[in-house]
């Protein structure tokens, strides 16, 4: 009964799409009739017609397809099209394209559904034949196979017939033959799986000759069977089963699977059948890597793809797309071929930096960025995606240490041609970009400076993360000090072409300065580095006034920040108190850290506003302001014999408290992006709240006081101790940062502050009596200590009494009271029970004459602020 109705609801299936394919076709002809009617007037001439309207006679008819059809003409290689115009792709929006997708929908509904209903009745026929018994499962195979090769067969015809006719009509074959295309990859699938007909190699042969006959069929029939075969022949590799490793011909496979999509589209112009033939090989081939196929091929796959991209979706086999720039999408939407190149491009870069491992990784990178300045030079429009391509150079170095983290020292070991052709790629990219800067003058800085920065930039990440030093102790400094020559040579160079300005001028002296400075380091001490990032920076300071080039603000900010990295990270804090770098490094890095900042701030004073240049005095400026109290904590510290934990957590609670500051000024100060706004705001936070758990594990958990069985004992001298790099320097940096900052926020800044202090002038006056060892609070008090808390309230109260007469706040004036309010009550309730005698006397005396005279300062304090009035002699 079951098997009954599937036939039956299949035949009552296929006469609706009859009945419903005559009153789709008179539709659309009362429809083209109507749309002539409204059009045409007497004399008037229809768009799409040959001839004008005739009075009274009727008009000719126009094809639906005539009057649908804006696709420009076909382009022939080198750009031209049929009318002899050059082609430039139209602008792509996503909502205009969903749009239109929509649109289709609701008027060509039932083709869809039609070849789904095909589909579906190919499926039951063989479930049919199965529960029957009726066939051999050869038989099976073979009566899927037979209808696939039908419909596509019907389809052809029915095209050949009416190839010419209307769009609706010209679908019928489309659904059809992609119904067939279907049928053909299941009876594969079938044949693999169902009854092991077929090996997995066999299958995937008659996977791709599937999707390649798609393609084809693609090019005839529409987009729609194109994408089918693009679709299919990414996810035959996938389909096949087993667990064996992937080898490299499959990413071969996928290779040519994406040249055929673009080469189709190319021609055809569909655009986004393009962006299928880009994205699903490389991911793919990035998923069979991921399986444990050789990188070395998914970087050749990687690059296979991304190059021919730039140019094949546009028709062309040279890149010649033209529009503005892609990082400007936001004025000029890209079309769909130039977003196709720049997927191909970035998809490329994820593939290679995610899974590639060294040596290929790398060098694959070195070769593109290499490559893309010449092969796209006549497409000005990929000139954005040169920033990526060379930053990926320096990332895939430090990616090396994810993708080959157990072999990565056996790969420097055995292969240290790496290193060397790692920066000579990189070199070799930066003369192509030097080369294209000379072709293109619109771009002539931005091409300037990525030549100089890939291989100085190259260069650095090698130094940091992978320490060739030790490898090859002649031959590293040697090849810095050639990238320095060469740099030094374009300096030259650029000076006479430009006639001593221009970007290029720049960054070339400030790569020679660069490299210079990493060869020093390389031969001499970390301080020499120092001291080249310091004349760097006057350096640029001075050639900005001298010359006017305000782009070496950026090099003025990029310096000041590799100066901050260079004093809290690399030598370090912690190097520099410890001892582990000498003396004579020590001094040296704190003269070059202060003086190359001051100096090039002095020299660019008074020039010309300009974003580069205010962006380079702002982030000059404020690590100025950060390195001054790191310096001043590090040559305290330096005094100290040991430095405790307590005191420790102070340090790096300083520190995090200024890179803290340092950021909310950037995001005070810099006018960018809301995004860059929200990262600044987050790293300020998260800086802060590190700082303020590291102020507390140091007040409460370690401290020398309250830290049961983890305290530390204190080092220094009476006063001039640890103490203070634990609570009294982070208080000055916090009052420093808060002091001017209103709301709650700043009052909460300002409060910590003063807590911080009253924990340092505790536990000072702690230390003063008990000595290093016996702070803890298990010692109990002596009778001095508790009276020396009491005189320190009452100092404190008369401190509050100056501040407010200063500002004029009777808050600072109240607080101020209640300290001496509580330094009064400690001494009757406490510090009383532990005196006798004249000591009880005198300490009483001395108490109530410093009450009497912290009395009369009140009220003088009172009559002279904003507002205030003497107080009255006697009770009302």
């Amino acid at each position: 009964m079951r098997d009954d109705l599937n036939i039956l609801l299949t035949l009552l299936l296929g006469v609706a799409l009859v009945v419903a394919f005559r009153r789709i076709r008179a539709l659309e002809k009362r429809l083209s009739g109507l749309e002539t009617e409204a059009q045409g007037a007497p004399g008037a001439h229809v768009p799409g017609q040959g001839a004008p309207m005739v009075p009274g006679g009727e008009a000719p008819r126009v094809p639906q397809a005539a009057l649908q059809d804006t696709t420009p003409p076909a382009a022939a290689p080198g750009g031209d099209t049929r009318s002899g115009q050059a082609w430039r792709p139209a602008p792509f929006a996503a909502g205009q394209a969903l749009r239109r997708v929509m649109d289709w929908l609701r008027a060509n509904w039932i083709y869809p559904v039609a070849g789904t209903a095909l589909i579906m009745a190919a499926i039951y026929l063989v479930q049919y034949s199965i529960e029957k018994g009726l066939l051999s499962p050869s038989a099976r195979i073979a009566l899927a196979v037979a209808l696939g090769a039908a419909l596509i067969a019907g389809a052809e015809a029915l095209r050949r017939r009416w190839g010419d006719g209307d769009s609706g009509a010209r679908l019928v074959p489309a659904t059809l033959a992609g119904a067939g295309v279907v049928a053909l990859f299941s009876a594969t699938l079938a044949a693999l799986h169902l009854y092991a007909m077929l090996g997995q190699m066999g299958a995937f042969a008659m996977l791709a000759a599937i999707a390649a006959l798609a393609m084809a069929l693609g090019w005839v029939h529409g987009p729609l069977l194109a994408a089918i075969g693009v679709i299919g022949g990414s996810a035959a590799p996938f389909l096949l089963g087993g667990g064996a490793v992937p080898g490299a011909p499959v990413f071969g496979y996928f290779l040519i699977l994406s040249w055929l999509g673009q080469g189709i589209d190319g021609y055809r112009r569909w655009g986004w059948v393009s962006v299928l033939a880009v994205t699903l090989p490389m991911a793919g081939g990035w998923l069979m890597a991921q399986a444990g196929g050789p990188g070395w091929a998914l970087a050749a796959m990687a690059l296979g793809i991304a190059l021919p991209a730039l140019a094949l979706p546009g028709g062309t086999l040279i890149p010649q797309a033209e529009g503005p720039m892609l990082h400007r999408w936001q004025q000029a939407r890209p079309s769909l071929a130039v977003l196709a190149g720049a997927l191909a491009v970035l998809g490329a870069l994820l593939a290679i930096l995610s899974t590639v491992p060294a040596p290929a990784n790398t060098l694959a990178l070195g070769l593109l960025a290499a490559t893309l300045p010449l092969w796209a030079r006549r497409a000005p429009v990929f000139t954005s995606l040169a920033l990526p391509v060379s930053a990926a150079i320096p990332l895939a170095v430090g990616a090396s240490l994810i993708t080959t983290p157990l072999f990565l020292s056996f790969v420097l070991n055995a292969a240290t041609w790496n290193v060397i052709a790692t920066l000579a790629l990189s070199a070799l990219a930066g003369a192509a970009m030097l080369w294209r800067s000379e072709a293109d003058a619109a771009q002539r800085g931005f091409w300037g400076i990525l030549a100089i920065a890939t291989p100085g930039a190259t260069a650095i990440a090698i130094e940091l993360l992978w320490r060739p030093l030790s490898l090859l102790p002649v031959l590293w400094p040697f090849a810095v000090m050639a990238l320095a020559g060469a740099a030094a040579a374009v300096a030259l160079w650029a000076a006479r072409r430009d006639g001593g300005q221009g970007a290029r001028l720049g960054a070339a002296i400030v790569g020679a300065y660069t490299m210079i400075a990493l060869a020093m380091t390389l031969l001499i001490s970390d301080a020499a580095l120092s001291l080249a990032l310091a004349v760097l920076l006057v350096t640029a300071g001075a050639m900005d006034r001298r010359f006017d080039l305000p782009a070496l603000g950026w090099i003025l900010g990029l310096g000041a920040t590799a100066m901050g990295w260079r004093l809290m990270l690399v030598p370090g804090l912690g190097a520099l108190i410890d001892g582990e770098v000498s003396t004579l490094d020590v001094w040296l890095t704190f003269v070059a850290v202060l003086a190359g900042p001051l100096g090039a701030l002095a020299l660019i004073r008074g020039l010309a506003a300009h974003p580069a240049r205010d962006w380079g005095r702002v982030v000059t400026e404020t690590a100025l302001s950060a390195s001054v109290p790191v310096v001043l904590i590090v040559i305290f510290a330096r005094f100290l014999d040991d430095i405790s934990a307590h005191a420790a957590l102070g340090v790096e609670a300083s520190v995090l408290i200024v890179l803290a500051w340092v950021q909310a000024q950037r995001a005070q100060r810099l006018s960018s992006s809301r995004a860059m706004l929200w990262v600044r705001r987050i790293l300020c936070w998260g800086l802060g709240i590190a700082a303020a758990f590291c102020l507390w594990i140091g007040a409460v958990i370690l401290s020398p006081v309250f830290g049961f069985g983890f305290g530390s004992s204190v080092s220094g001298w009476p006063i001039l101790n640890d103490l203070a790099l634990a609570y009294a320097v982070p208080a000055l940096l916090l009052w420093g940062a808060f002091r001017r900052q209103g709301g709650k926020r700043g009052l909460l800044g300002r409060l910590t502050a003063l807590a911080l202090v009253g924990i340092w002038i505790a536990t000072v006056i702690r230390h003063l009596w008990h000595g290093s060892a016996g702070m803890s609070l298990g010692a109990g008090f002596l009778q001095g200590e508790l009276y020396a808390y009491t005189l320190a309230l009452l100092a404190a109260g008369a401190v509050a009494m100056a501040v407010a007469l200063r500002t004029g706040r009777h808050m600072i004036r109240v607080a101020g009271l209640a300290l001496i309010g509580v330094a009064a009550a400690k001494a009757f309730l406490i510090d009383a029970s532990g005196l006798s005698g004249l000591m009880r006397v005198g300490a009483f005396l001395g108490l109530g004459l410093s009450l009497v005279a912290l009395a009369w300062l009140n009220a003088w304090v009172t009559a002279r602020m904003p507002g205030g009035k003497d107080l009255p002699e006697t009770p009302e």
